[in-house]
Formats: C-alpha cells, sequence, structure tokens
C-alpha cells in the first residue's frame, strides 16, 4: 500500500470524520470551546442540541468526540449513562415518519443488546436480553408486526403482508415497548439517555421539508423519554427549522461550527501525521503545506484533506516526494497552480457579468442568499438568476434556492470555485484576522 510505502499505517489525510474514540479525542483540534457547550446541553438542558456550520466544517466529528467522551465517562464512573447510538439518521425527503421511526426504535433496540451488561452493572433497568435478541434476529422483523406484550413482556406476533414500514408495524406494539424500556432504563434525565444524531438536514433541500418532517417527529420522538437528540446540518436549514413555533422549546438554538484557525489547522494535521506514522514517514504535505491548502479552499477542513490525499497521490505516482519541508511547500504550490489552471480552464462559458457575481460572492465571504441581490447590482433576484445558473453549471458555486425562507444563505462558492478564485487573484490566499 502506498502509505506503508510512505511511513504511515494508513491514510493521514483522510477527509472522512474523526472517529469516536482516544486517537478521535487527540485528533480534534481547536474545538474546546463547542465541545463544552455540547456536552453541557446534552447533559443539562431541556431541549435538543443542534449544530449549524458549513459543509466540511467538522460538525460530524465534534457530535462523534462529544459522544464518546459521555459514554466514557459512564463507562468510568463518573457520569450518568449517556450512549451514542452506533449509526447517525438522515432525514430525506423519501422519509415518511413511520418509516424514519422504525430505524430509530430498531437501532435503540440494538443499542439495549449491545450495551446490555455495561447497564446492567451500572444497576439500571433493562428488558430481557433473549428475548430481545430473538425478535430481532427473527425473519418476521421483516414481514410481520408485533403485538403489544411481546419482546420479553409476554404475548407473540401476528402475521401481516404490510411490512414493518407501513401501518402494522405502526399499530403494533413495539413502540410502547421500547418507550416503555427508555422509561424504566432512564426514569429521570439525569439518569442518562441514548443519544441519537440527525446528521446532514441539508439534504432535504428547503426548510419547509426539514421542518415539517422535524415537527412530524416531535411528539413521535424528538419527546421521548430516554432519547437525547443532537441535529446537525447546513446553509441556515437548522436555524429555520428550530425558529418553527411547534419546535420551539424542543430544539435548541444552533452551535455555530466555524472553520478552526489556521494554527488549529496546522496542529491538527501534525497530530494525524503523528498518529498515523511508522518508521521513517515522509509526509508529502506537512503543517505548512496544509496550511495553504486550507486557506487557498476557503478554511474548509474535509475539502484541505481531500486535495492533499489528491496531491499525495500525484507526488507518488509522479515519484516527485521530496523531502525538505521549503521542496515540499513549493511543489504543493506549483500543483495548486496548475489545478486552478485546469478549473478555469473549464468555465468558458462564464461570461463577464456572471464572473462579476462571482467575485462579488467571495467579497461577501464566500456566502449569500439570493434576497441579498441588491448587494450584487440587481433589481430582483429574478434578474440574477441567469448569472447563478452559469456559475452553477460550471461548478463554482452551489446553489440550493428556498423559495419558503428568503433569510437562508443558499449561494455558496464551492470547493473549485475556491481554487479558481486563488487563480484569478494572482495566487494569493486570504489572510484571516485570528481572535481568541
Amino acid at each position: 500500500m502506498m502509505w506503508n510505502e510512505l511511513g504511515f499505517r494508513d491514510n493521514p489525510y483522510s477527509p472522512k470524520p474523526i472517529q469516536a474514540n482516544d486517537e478521535g479525542l487527540e485528533l480534534l483540534v481547536g474545538r474546546d470551546t463547542e465541545l463544552r457547550k455540547l456536552i453541557t446541553y446534552i447533559k443539562s438542558s431541556d431541549t435538543h442540541p443542534t449544530l449549524e456550520g458549513p459543509n466540511g466544517v467538522g460538525k460530524t466529528s465534534l457530535v462523534a468526540v462529544a459522544g464518546y467522551k459521555l459514554l466514557s465517562e459512564f463507562i468510568n464512573g463518573s457520569g450518568p449513562a449517556f450512549i451514542p447510538l452506533e449509526s447517525s439518521f438522515q432525514l430525506t425527503s423519501d422519509d415518511s415518519l413511520q418509516s424514519f421511526k422504525q430505524k430509530v426504535l430498531f437501532a435503540v433496540a440494538q443499542s439495549f443488546v449491545k450495551n446490555y451488561e455495561l447497564l446492567k452493572d451500572r444497576g439500571y433497568s433493562v428488558p430481557d436480553l433473549e428475548s430481545i435478541n430473538q425478535w430481532l434476529n427473527s425473519p418476521l422483523f421483516h414481514l410481520n408486526g408485533a403485538t403489544g406484550s411481546a419482546f420479553g413482556f409476554g404475548g407473540g406476533v401476528t402475521h401481516s403482508t404490510t411490512p414493518n414500514s407501513g401501518i402494522g408495524f405502526t399499530e403494533s406494539g413495539f413502540t410502547s415497548t421500547i418507550q416503555l424500556w427508555l422509561k424504566e432504563c432512564f426514569p429521570s434525565k439525569s439518569s442518562g439517555a441514548f443519544i441519537c444524531i440527525i446528521d446532514n438536514l441539508e439534504l432535504l433541500e428547503t426548510s419547509r421539508s426539514a421542518r415539517e418532517l422535524l415537527e412530524a417527529i416531535r411528539d413521535e420522538l424528538l419527546n421521548i423519554n430516554g432519547l437525547r437528540w443532537v441535529l446537525c446540518g447546513a446553509r441556515g436549514i437548522i436555524r429555520s427549522s428550530a425558529s418553527s413555533p411547534r419546535l420551539q422549546g424542543v430544539l435548541a438554538d444552533p452551535i455555530d461550527v466555524v472553520p478552526i484557525k489556521d494554527s488549529d489547522a496546522e496542529i491538527a494535521l501534525t497530530k494525524r501525521l503523528v498518529a498515523y506514522s511508522m518508521e521513517n514517514a515522509n509526509a508529502p504535505v506537512e503543517a505548512e503545506g496544509f496550511k495553504h491548502i486550507y486557506q487557498i479552499g476557503n478554511r474548509n477542513l474535509r475539502n484541505a484533506l481531500k486535495y492533499c490525499e489528491d496531491f499525495a497521490f500525484w507526488a507518488y505516482l509522479d515519484d516527485t516526494i521530496p523531502t525538505s519541508q521549503k521542496d515540499k511547500l513549493e511543489l504543493i504550490e506549483a500543483w495548486m497552480s496548475v489545478m486552478a489552471d485546469k478549473y478555469e480552464q473549464d468555465t468558458k462559458g462564464v461570461g463577464n457579468r456572471a464572473w462579476k457575481v462571482f467575485d462579488d460572492l467571495i467579497v461577501l465571504g464566500g456566502s449569500a442568499s439570493p434576497s441579498d441581490y441588491e448587494s450584487f447590482g440587481y433589481e430582483s433576484q429574478q434578474a440574477m438568476r441567469p448569472q447563478l445558473k452559469l456559475l452553477e453549471d460550471a461548478n463554482l458555486i452551489e446553489s440550493a434556492i428556498d423559495e419558503t425562507d428568503k433569510r437562508r444563505r443558499t449561494i455558496l462558492v464551492s470547493s473549485r470555485g475556491w481554487i479558481v478564485n486563488y487563480k484569478r487573484s494572482g495566487f494569493k490566499v486570504k489572510e484571516l484576522i485570528e481572535t481568541v
């Protein structure tokens, strides 16, 4: 494997979220304030915490580490039983209330099985393990609904041709049974809960869709005793949804997750290299080079790691990985310049008026709303849309116009767009004034 040849046990530039383990806790850099705030909300608030921030900023990693810290405290006997479910959930426009509810309750049942001994040893009331296992592993789950007194509380199952995602499942006793388990296991908020995560809410495309689905699951899931929810999203979708009258008092105001400082980005990359290195490691991208890439991409951590990975493959296959830090930085700068030239050549259909919109969007920080059309010199949203369409077709921006909520920032410079801006600005990176 390439990484082994370079002296690493695995890919140090992986853009995947940080894992919920000791290594992930070490690799999460620059998030002390957000981490403390999130953990405090999970433990102490009567509302469910929410996270709002750009795609790729590290929200998923933050939630994973928060859950791991809480679980570690419980295992070590220094905190209540806050236990993250094994996987997070995503809401899409294809989800119905019942199909989503089924997925959640099935995951809760699995978590009861996985953490049975741990909860029992700590004196928590848990359902009968054998009965849960028999039900979860039964083919009847796929074809049948369960009667109201099943799963270790007596009773049986009733045959139905309706899948569990349908009305047969809704009318079964599974929901009330899970709620009973949760109530007995977590009789009060201070005793803990299973942590459920809804990630990438922006996939619903509009805040109306998000709001309607969240309102639908409010009483069915968000108000179930023993479940603590964390909702993550980008493009203002969390803030818009949380402001719904039906969700006020249920969802907390969003914790803003902004890009980490340049200095923290360098530390984060250095920690990755140390954690993944074996012997005589030669990192294609070191801290200074990573900072350069991070700045070019408007400080999107996920995209910066992806470009580091791309550069590493290119340099390895071309047998051009230097050993000195200075030579590495020069090669990275040359490679980024070539990439920027290539991306700009792919934008031949973009005219001067569209470039003007693009440049103005950069000045605004790479994010704006269609309702900001006057800032771009237009008299209406409709007049500006053709230029946005040209920029979007050239993959320079991402646009998710929400006609139901003009407050949302729905026009964003894409990863490719930031690299093209690097070329158009004379290969200069935007300086950031870092504040503590």
